[in-house]
């Protein structure tokens, strides 16, 4: 995996990625090397031998969370998300050959790349955020960069 990043704000970063390569584990290197607080992860495209994604199936508390591999041809039409605090929230929208389905999830860690995959984030400057569980149980967002206006 290798990637470019733009002159200017806000800073644009493309990471390509190559065959082998796996996806979520590149991306949080790119975050990590570029000291990338907070970001969106606006386009991901290109294919992928084996995905690993979860998605709640069952909506209550605790929610219920399933885990799925998926291996072979798998085109993968979109990925996006976001960076927040540095940790990568990314879901991803693939085509899955053997099965003639489309499937989307969470991206987990060991998806692998086939041949190419190209993915572009846009860094937010200035503002500082993280990801917490409120006394429910619910997942939440902290603005850390002023106090939140509460609506």
């Amino acid at each position: 995996m290798h990637y470019f990043v733009s002159e200017g704000a806000p800073r644009i970063i493309l990471a390509i990625f190559e065959r082998d390569d796996f996806l979520l584990e590149g991306l949080q290197d790119v975050v990590q090397k570029e000291g990338i607080e907070t970001a969106t992860i606006v386009s991901g495209i290109g294919s992928l031998q084996r995905a690993n994604i979860h998605t709640f199936a069952r909506f209550g508390f605790p929610p219920e969370e399933k885990y799925q591999t998926f291996e072979g041809a798998l085109e993968m039409g979109s990925l996006q998300g976001s960076v927040i605090g540095s940790e990568i929230h990314a879901h991803v929208t693939f085509y899955h050959w053997d099965t003639r389905a489309s499937m989307v999830g969470h991206l987990d860690p060991g998806t692998q790349v086939a041949y190419m995959a190209e993915v572009t984030l846009v860094e937010i400057e200035g503002v500082r955020a993280e990801r917490f569980r409120d006394a429910v149980g619910d997942y939440r967002v902290r603005d850390l960069t002023r106090v939140a206006v509460h609506e």
